[in-house]
């Protein structure tokens, strides 16, 4: 009787023209694998490849069933990502299948806070097993196999220092139709109909130093950068046909390599996850228990996900700041050969009142005149303000491309001249004013 009962709920849903029914799956590992819901996560800090598989209420004949493949990453040194992802679902006659391309873009807000848009675009096509359907229905006589429709959606997502973030996913720009008569004859575009709200804590921390012993000897190494013990995440499903639902989960990092996880979804109930990494690979699983959503439903559900991480992080391109070595006129210095008048060297920086210590930009130090004036010319071609002066007691000369009375200055373009440009021998150095 259940069996029929949810044939029947399914033909309902297939003759529906509204496209008001919430047609997005539903996933348990959306935490390892955000982008299984929002686009905007597709600029990962690493490239992911991730297969998913979801066999819901097991025992259930035409219960629904969920394949996922997807590709994500960062690209390296830039602001943007890419995502492809592929899926087969399947529930009762109706199975779909559709694939979508990825774009994302970020803007930065400090050094570790950044907020990522993302447009995802491709095609869909619904197909109704004919061999289980009765031929004399409507929405079977005048439903053309393989149809193909477009497909879009949109996402953002705010990623803060503190490893709290939000994001909105928009899972359908475009209304869903199921028994289209004609492929791309969809034109409906309701992109609120159903909206996707989440937030999440997952805070990174810094490697740490710990000993490990390899081929008998015993090191210390500087392990990877690892999360919280603790993550939190939170997730609202608005649907304009009234389905809407929220869930919330909890993961608990046992180490580096091992986790456990336990949801809630409203409505339906619990769940339970366990996941392991072990070198490059992540493997997740979920199971959901057979008296969701009523007493003794099904046989359970379940679902399994293995992921590869491939290559090295990924670094987001930072806005390339103006620099204070190229902002001041180029004047040449007209100075001695080999002395100038200038205070004693001293290449520690003195705590001392800082009207009286000057800090120099400098580049590179040579033992003659020549070499020295050639590099000064060549970063001079490079429109960098570069000057010399000679040191009497150890007689070498000094490159430097800027001077300051600020020591924060002074950090501050060396940390920007080794990030965005391609001087990266600059240091600075503290000159004490005082005789």
């Amino acid at each position: 009787m259940r069996n029929l009962f949810y044939i029947v709920l399914i033909a309902q849903i297939i003759s529906c023209n509204t496209g008001k029914a919430q047609n997005y799956a539903v996933h348990n590992s959306y935490y390892i694998n955000p982008y299984l819901y929002n686009p905007a996560e597709a600029a990962s800090e690493y490239t992911y490849v991730f297969v998913n598989h979801r066999q819901q209420w097991m025992g259930i004949e035409g219960s629904p069933v969920l394949t996922t493949v997807n590709f994500n990453t960062m690209l390296d040194n830039t602001r943007s990502g890419v995502g492809v992802k592929m899926s087969s679902f399947k529930r009762g006659l109706l199975s779909t299948t559709d694939v979508a391309l990825t774009y994302a873009y970020g803007v930065s807000f400090s050094e570790k806070s950044r907020l990522y848009f993302a447009l995802s675009g491709g095609a869909i096509t619904n197909n109704i097993d004919i061999t289980q359907a009765d031929p004399s229905d409507p929405a079977v006589t005048n439903y053309l196999a393989d149809n193909i429709q477009p497909a879009a959606n949109f996402g953002m997502v705010y990623k803060s220092a503190s490893g709290i973030n939000f994001g909105v996913a928009l899972p359908q720009l475009f209304a869903p139709k199921f028994n289209s008569a004609s492929s791309f004859e969809n034109t409906s575009v309701s992109p609120l109909d159903n909206v996707i709200v989440s937030a999440y804590y997952k805070k990174k921390l810094q490697g740490k130093i710990v000993n490990r012993t390899r081929k008998g000897v015993r090191k210390s190494v500087k392990t990877d950068e690892s999360y919280a013990p603790i993550e939190f995440y939170a997730l609202y499903k608005y649907a304009k046909a009234g389905n809407s639902q929220a869930e919330a989960m909890i993961k608990l990092n046992l180490s580096e390599h091992l986790w456990l996880g336990a949801g809630y979804r409203q409505s339906y109930g619990m769940s339970g996850s366990l996941g392991l990494a072990i070198s490059k690979f992540l493997l997740s699983y979920s199971y959901e228990p057979g008296n969701q959503p009523e007493p003794s439903f099904s046989q359970g559900t379940h679902e399994i996900q293995l992921g590869l991480r491939l290559g090295d992080i990924k670094k987001f391109r930072k806005k390339t700041p103006v620099l204070r070595s190229t902002l001041r006129p180029q004047t040449e210095q007209h100075t001695a050969r080999f002395q100038q008048d200038i205070p004693p060297l001293d290449n520690t920086i003195q705590l001392t009142t800082e009207a009286k210590k000057k800090y120099y930009v400098v580049i590179k130090v040579f033992a003659d005149f020549t070499s020295a004036d050639r590099f000064k010319k060549e970063l001079r071609d490079q429109k960098f303000n570069a000057h010399l002066f000679y040191y009497e007691k150890d007689r070498k000369y000094y490159v430097h491309i800027f001077e300051t009375e600020k020591s924060s200055e002074a950090y501050e373009e060396v940390r920007n001249l080794k990030t965005f440009t391609k001087v990266k021998g600059a240091r600075v150095l503290t000159i004490d004013t005082r005789k």
